[in-house]
C-alpha cells in the first residue's frame, strides 16, 4: 500500500473526538473554516512523505500519520493547517473505511516499543501494565478507544504506531504511557510480554524482593509475639517495634501494611497511656487483619494488597455529572466537613467532592459551606450543583471516586428538570436488588458503593425514638418489603430530621426518588437519607436537599445532641460466634504463654467445633488436624480474622430485606 493510501486509511478513521484529542475543538473549527476559504493541493508524493499546501502553509505527513505531521507555520506542533490537510485528504477517497486499526495495534513489536520509549521506558510500561491491566476499558469501531482508570485518560488510535495513540489529556512521560497502552491492549488480546523482559524485571527488583521477605517474617513474628505475651501486657518495646516495622513497610512499598502497623502502634500507645479510647478488642481485630494481609502478600503481591503511598488524583479532561445533593458530617477523629454527591452516567458510578477541616480550625462551618464560594471556576457555590448537570473540564479524580477542589477545574452548570434527572439515574425499586457480592476484609474500601437512588412505593410516617435519640423512617418497595432509614440526632442531622418530620403527602408523591447511603445494621439494612428527587418538578427545584432549605421554626423538646461515633458498623452475630469472639479477646488479653499451648488449642478447637455444628464450616474442623496449627498465637489470629470475615458477610446478607 502506498503512503498516500495508508494515510487516507488512517484519516478516514478520525472523527471529531479524535481530532479534538489530537489538538482541540477550537482548532478543528478553524480548520473547517480554512477549507471553505481555500482548496489544499498535494505538492509532493513519495514513499518518504506526503506534502500538502493549505493556503500559505506547507504540511508534511509520513507513515506515522497526523500525530507526527509537521507544518512550516509558527503555530506549534499540531495546528489548524495539519487538521485541514487531514480532513481534505480523507474526503478525497471514495472507498469505505477498512476494518479498523485493531490488527495494526496488535502487530506493533517489542522492538518498535523499545525504540520508541527506550529500554527503561519499556520496562516501566511492563510494570505499569501489571497494575492497570484489570482497569482497562476497550471500545472497538473506526478507532480503538482505550480508557485507563489510573491515571484517568482515554487514548484513541487510528494507526501510525505508538506515536499514533492520542490521549485526551497531557501526561508526564507520554511515551511510556503510550507503550503501556499498546501492551495493555495486546495483553487483553492474549499476547503477553516476552519472558526475557520479565526475567530482566525480576532481576532488577531482587533487592527489594529480599527486603520484603524479611519484612513479612518480622511482621509475622511481632504480631504473634503480641498475642503470645498478651495484649494487656504490651510494653514500650512492642510499641517501638511496631513503629519501626511501619517505617520499614513504607520503604518496601507495602503501603497498606505500613498503615496497618501504624494503627496498631497507636492502639498500643493508647493502652500504655491508659487512655479511655484504648480497646483491646479493636487492637486484636487490627492485629488479625494485619496478619491476614501479610499472609496474602506471601502468596501474591497484588497492587490492591500493596496499596499506594498516598491518594493520587488523575486528570479527567471532561466529566458530565449530575448533582444529587450534599450533607454535613462530623467524625470522631476531630474533623468536620461537607460532602456533595454526584452521579457520573458515563462511568455508571457515584463520585463525591468533600471539603473538610479540623474542628479546632476557626471560621469553617459545614452547613454554611453549602452556600459558600465553590472551588471550581464557573460555579457560584456547592448549592448550585444540586439538581443540575455539572460539566467539569480538567477535573482531578482519585481512584476511589473523590473529586479534588484544586484550582484549574472549570465547571458549567445546567439546571435539569426532575424528569430529565430521574431518567438518567440508576433507580432501585426492589430492596432485594440492593444486595451486593460479599467483600473480603482485604478488599480496598469503597464507601461510594454504599449510595443508592431508591423509588419507594410507600413512605411511612417518620418516628423519633427518645430512647435512642434517633429518627426512624420506613419505606416500602413495590413488593411490600420494608427498609428503615435511621438518622441519629446530632448537630449535623438536626436540620434534616426536622425537615423529614415536616414532610407532607404532597411532598412524597408516588414517583418521588430518595438518595440514601445504606449500611448493614443489627435488624436489617439501614440507611441515612440525603435528598429527595421530584420527577414532576421544573429545573432548579427538582432536588430537595434534606440537610438544607427552610426548617420548622421550633425544635421539639426532649432531644439531645449525640457526639460523633467511631466509624464502626453495627454488627450482628449469632450466640455461638459471639461466644467465640469473646473468648478470643479474653485469651489474647492474657496471652497464650509458653506452657499452656495445648490447653489453648483444645479450647479453641471445641469452639470451632460448636461453630461448625451451627453451620459455619469456614472454621477449621478439629478432626482434620488443621484446626489451629502448632502455634496458639497464630491460631488465635487466624480465628479472629475468620470471625471478622463471617461477621461482615452475615451483616451484608442478613441486612437487605425485612418483611413489613
Amino acid at each position: 500500500m502506498s503512503l498516500k493510501s495508508s494515510l487516507i486509511a488512517q484519516l478516514r478513521r478520525f472523527d471529531d473526538d479524535a481530532w479534538a484529542a489530537l489538538a482541540n475543538r477550537g482548532l478543528l473549527r478553524r480548520a473547517g473554516k480554512d477549507l471553505t476559504a481555500c482548496v489544499p493541493e498535494i505538492v509532493a508524493d513519495s514513499s518518504a512523505g506526503l506534502e500538502i499546501r493549505v493556503g500559505s502553509a506547507l504540511v508534511r505527513f509520513d507513515e506515522r500519520g497526523p500525530a507526527s505531521a509537521t507544518c512550516d507555520c509558527p503555530s506549534g506542533r499540531i495546528c489548524q493547517h495539519i487538521i485541514a490537510a487531514g480532513l481534505w485528504l480523507a474526503s478525497t477517497a471514495d472507498s469505505s473505511p477498512d476494518d479498523g486499526p485493531e490488527q495494526e495495534l496488535l502487530a506493533i513489536t517489542v522492538e518498535q516499543l523499545t525504540e520508541y520509549a527506550g529500554k527503561a521506558g519499556y520496562r516501566w510500561a511492563l510494570r505499569y501494565v501489571d497494575e492497570i491491566e484489570s482497569a482497562v476499558r476497550v471500545e472497538l469501531g473506526r478507532q480503538v478507544v482505550l480508557t485507563l482508570s489510573s491515571p484517568r485518560v482515554t487514548y484513541r488510535y487510528v494507526g501510525g504506531g505508538p506515536a499514533g495513540l492520542m490521549p485526551d489529556t497531557e501526561l508526564a512521560a507520554p511515551e511510556r504511557f503510550q507503550v503501556a497502552v499498546v501492551l495493555a491492549y495486546q495483553r487483553l488480546a492474549g499476547v503477553g510480554p516476552p519472558p526475557a523482559a520479565r526475567d530482566e524485571q525480576a532481576r532488577s527488583s531482587h533487592q527489594l524482593t529480599d527486603s520484603r521477605a524479611r519484612l513479612r517474617s518480622a511482621a509475622t513474628q511481632l504480631l504473634t509475639d503480641t498475642v503470645r505475651l498478651g495484649i494487656a501486657h504490651s510494653s514500650a518495646s512492642i510499641h517501638q517495634r511496631y513503629e519501626t516495622l511501619a517505617v520499614w513497610a513504607q520503604g518496601a512499598e507495602y503501603h497498606r501494611l505500613a498503615r496497618a502497623l501504624s494503627r496498631i502502634a497507636d492502639h498500643v500507645e493508647m493502652l500504655l497511656d491508659r487512655s479511655a479510647r484504648a480497646d483491646e478488642h479493636r487492637l486484636l481485630d487490627e492485629a488479625a487483619l494485619a496478619y491476614a494481609l501479610v499472609c496474602a502478600l506471601e502468596g501474591s503481591e497484588q497492587p490492591r494488597l500493596m496499596g499506594q503511598a498516598r491518594g493520587r488524583y488523575d486528570s479527567v479532561r471532561r466529566m458530565d455529572l449530575l448533582g444529587l445533593g450534599a450533607y454535613p458530617w462530623r467524625a470522631a477523629s476531630g474533623y468536620h466537613g461537607l460532602t456533595a454527591l454526584f452521579w457520573w452516567p458515563a462511568e455508571n458510578r457515584f463520585v463525591a467532592w468533600t471539603d473538610a477541616r479540623p474542628e479546632s480550625m476557626p471560621g469553617f462551618e459545614p452547613r454554611g459551606r453549602y452556600q459558600g464560594v465553590a472551588n471550581w471556576d464557573g460555579m457560584a457555590s456547592p448549592a448550585d450543583a444540586t439538581g443540575a448537570e455539572v460539566r467539569l473540564s480538567d477535573a482531578k479524580l482519585s481512584s476511589s471516586g473523590r473529586l479534588s477542589g484544586a484550582e484549574g477545574t472549570r465547571a458549567a452548570v445546567v439546571p435539569l428538570t426532575g424528569e430529565a434527572l430521574a431518567a438518567a439515574l440508576p433507580v432501585v425499586t426492589r430492596w432485594a436488588d440492593l444486595a451486593r457480592q460479599p467483600r473480603s476484609l482485604l478488599d480496598v474500601p469503597a464507601p461510594l458503593e454504599d449510595w443508592f437512588v431508591l423509588r419507594p412505593a410507600v413512605f411511612q410516617r417518620p418516628r423519633f425514638d427518645p430512647n435512642s435519640q434517633s429518627l426512624s423512617w420506613g419505606i416500602l418497595d413495590e413488593q411490600g418489603e420494608t427498609l428503615t432509614l435511621v438518622l441519629p440526632y446530632t448537630a449535623e442531622n438536626a436540620h434534616a430530621i426536622s425537615r423529614i418530620e415536616a414532610l407532607t403527602d404532597e411532598d412524597l408523591g408516588p414517583e418521588t426518588l430518595l438518595t440514601a447511603q445504606l449500611r448493614p445494621a443489627r435488624n436489617g439494612l439501614s440507611g441515612e437519607p440525603m435528598s429527595l428527587i421530584h420527577p414532576g418538578r421544573s429545573a432548579g427545584i427538582a432536588v430537595d436537599p434534606l440537610h438544607f432549605g427552610v426548617a420548622p421554626a421550633k425544635q421539639p423538646a426532649g432531644r439531645k445532641v449525640r457526639p460523633p461515633a467511631d466509624d464502626v458498623p453495627v454488627e450482628w452475630l449469632p450466640p455461638v460466634l459471639e461466644e467465640l469472639r469473646g473468648w478470643l479477646v479474653r485469651r489474647a488479653e492474657r496471652g497464650t504463654g509458653a506452657g499452656a499451648g495445648s490447653a489453648v488449642l483444645a479450647e479453641l478447637a471445641s469452639r470451632h467445633r460448636a461453630a461448625r455444628e451451627a453451620g459455619f464450616a469456614i472454621f477449621p474442623d478439629p478432626a482434620t488436624g488443621d484446626a489451629t496449627g502448632a502455634e496458639p498465637a497464630v491460631a488465635i489470629l487466624r480465628s479472629c480474622y475468620l470471625v471478622q470475615q463471617v461477621t461482615q458477610m452475615l451483616n451484608q446478607h442478613s441486612a437487605f430485606v425485612v418483611r413489613g
